[in-house]
């Protein structure tokens, strides 16, 4: 009786077992699903081109005649924003980029050449990536990145304002504004010489240094470095933040000899033809008429006619030389984009890579040698090539206001200004399979964008949060770019969302498609209102016809005043003024030889007239005794 219980009992338990391992295998089958939706999403690898002075137009995705075929490439993988805006200079720019944040609230609030007085020594005007910001570098290597930076930096002086401080594990990079290409020479009087620091250390410029190519090559050693360390599976921000296409426009000799003949027909049948390009692309509305720089800037290498059948054959050839340089410079920058992105294809990285460029602001029309004279003597005097050489070493070239319009075509304004052409730059965002969501390769995004959305979108690709606010920094107050995008929004700002930026005087404020702006010295001042989407070359001044819009829009340039501590320049402000008087120790520091040689020959001068007239004194002294002898 008890074995037959006993057997029962085994059997029960056999069944028992049975439905167990039933359910775990139903359990083990459904697994996947629940494993699929578990499982962490691709933490890509992001490769950040940041261009210096490109304009609107000058890739060939935009509507540029200049060979770009690797950002033209991302560009066709990836998605273009034709309303992407910075702010006008570098230094602006580069602080918001960086910190997610307005640029006076991170430190940069003006323009540090042309530094206005009454802002020297303000909160806000430091000068440098302020310590109240968070940066992006240390925000993407806390949360799990490798981080490497080459190329300018331009947010503030030695190892302790450096990249190294803010969260770049790796880095080249130039400190100031900008500097030649081919040596360790600064490119204005505005620094006493031209200083890198690479991982912590001076660095020097060996003897076939050209800038575009060094940072190419030491972004993709600090790659393979940081694999080999046995970093391999860890993703990386790598950012190459190019010289080019600032000034001095140099570039190899092959590059610049490629467009010896492409601009001879002049700026503005190049123009027009680039902006026949972006209506067929679909970047700009036809029927528009393209601007011109004003006059009323009154900088003196602005000529009165722009004409370009107006100059004589040897000024034309000179100014269409110098466009082949900025061209050349443009395409060896490509060509630096394109080693990187087959260097990550050879190493396997390519698929899980994001690729964004960007330029930092407008194109520059503002020649410096030309300024004013102690500036020429000073280009003489260390650029002794002049423009002779046109792009090669010890050669200063720039291009010229009327070129910098075909840059920017078809907007309006140029680098330094709040209009269109200042602040509207290429955007082109390039994702990997796995995380392009629907977009649509080749796709043009026209909403609204601003370059605080930049660091934001990223911490998004990345799966990092955003910081939370403190009383110790600000928090970064962009908006992704990413849920526009996957059309989950159908703008990136709100319509009713003010964003404003100011430096030195010049001032915009965007509101859905409007912006109210006015220039600054020395310029007349005045508050215009434009209407973005019918007028993107803001030809249409709208003020009086919308004056109820008008008055709600100053307004909200008055909160935003003072919400980020915008200090105005004094009354009688005038920026060439202003440039000189900010920059005359370091003019005098490197022109003293000049000054000495002068008070030498004047010396000279001055001890030659005396023994001159000396000696005539003399002569006349001895001759007068002899007269009086013959009248006596």
């Amino acid at each position: 009786m008890n074995g037959k219980r006993l057997d029962r009992g085994l059997a029960d338990l056999r069944r028992a077992r049975s439905v167990l391992a039933a359910a775990l295998a139903a359990l083990v089958s459904a697994a996947p699903s629940y494993a699929a939706d578990a499982a962490p999403r691709l933490r890509p690898n992001i490769v950040f081109v940041l261009l210096d002075d490109a304009g609107f137009s000058d890739l060939g995705s935009y509507g540029g005649e200049i060979a770009t075929p690797t950002m033209d490439a991302l560009a066709a993988q990836g998605v273009r924003f034709s309303n992407f805006h910075t702010a006008p200079t570098c230094e602006a720019s580069r602080a918001m980029l960086h910190s997610g944040v307005d640029n006076h609230l991170a430190g940069m609030g003006a323009l540090m050449p042309v530094i206005a007085e009454s802002q020297k020594g303000q909160p806000g005007y430091e000068g440098y990536l302020s310590d109240r910001v968070h940066s992006l570098g240390a925000l993407m290597r806390d949360g799990g990145y490798a981080t490497y930076f080459a190329g300018k930096w331009n947010l503030g002086y030695g190892l302790e304002r450096g990249p190294g401080a803010r969260g770049w594990d790796r880095y080249l990079a130039l400190e100031q504004t900008g500097a030649d290409n081919f040596e360790a020479k600064v490119w204005a009087p505005f620094n006493t010489e031209a200083v890198w620091w690479q991982d912590g250390r001076r660095f020097h410029p060996p003897k076939d240094f050209f800038s575009s190519s060094a940072y190419a090559d030491a972004l993709m050693r600090y790659i393979d470095e940081g694999r080999s360390a046995g970093g391999g599976g860890k993703p990386f921000l790598a950012m190459l933040s190019l010289q080019a296409v600032h000034a001095p426009l140099q570039a190899p000799r092959a590059d610049i000899e490629r467009y010896a003949q492409r601009y001879q027909a002049g700026w503005d049948r190049i123009r027009a033809e680039r902006y026949r390009r972006q209506v067929q692309m679909g970047l700009m509305p036809a029927g528009l008429t393209l601007p011109r720089v004003p006059a009323a800037l009154g900088f003196p290498h602005l000529r009165a006619d722009a004409d370009w059948n107006r100059l004589g054959a040897d000024e034309q050839r000179d100014m269409a030389q110098r466009m082949a340089v900025y061209a050349g410079m443009l395409d060896h920058a490509d060509r630096q984009i394109g080693r990187l992105r087959e260097h990550l294809r050879r190493i396997g990285e390519l698929e899980r890579t994001v690729f964004v460029v960007m330029s930092d602001n407008g194109a520059d029309f503002t020649d410096v040698s030309r300024v004013n004279l102690p500036f020429r003597a000073w280009y003489r005097w260390h650029y002794p090539a002049g423009d002779g050489a046109m792009g090669g070493p010890g050669s200063f070239v720039h291009y010229g206001p009327y070129w910098a319009e075909v840059s920017n075509t078809p907007l309006a304004q140029i680098k330094g200004s709040p209009g269109e052409g200042g602040m509207r730059v290429p955007f082109i965002l390039s994702l990997p399979p796995a995380l392009k969501a629907g977009i649509a390769d080749g796709s043009i995004a026209p909403a609204f964008a601003w370059v605080t959305d930049v660091l934001p979108t990223l911490l998004e690709l990345a799966g990092i949060e955003l910081p939370a606010a403190s009383a110790e920094r600000h928090r970064p107050s962009g908006k992704s770019l990413l849920p526009y995008l996957r059309g989950e929004a159908g703008r990136v700002h709100a319509a009713d969302e003010a964003i404003g930026f100011e430096s030195l005087g010049a001032q915009a404020l965007f509101r859905g498609d409007w912006k109210l702006q006015r220039m600054g010295s020395p310029y007349d001042g005045q508050w215009r209102l434009f209407d973005l989407r019918d007028d993107p070359v803001e030809s249409r001044d709208l003020s009086t016809a919308r004056p109820e819009l008008m008055q709600q829009m100053l307004a909200e340039v008055a909160a935003y005043d003072r919400a980020n501590g915008v200090v105005m320049p004094e009354a009688g402000y005038d920026p060439i003024r202003q440039l000189l008087r900010n920059n005359w120790p370091v003019l005098l520091k490197q022109l003293w030889l000049l000054p000495a040689a002068l008070l030498g020959v004047l010396a000279l001068l001055g001890a030659w007239a005396w023994r001159r007239r000396r000696r005539r004194a003399l002569a006349r002294a001895i001759s007068q005794p002899s007269t009086a002898e013959g009248q006596t």
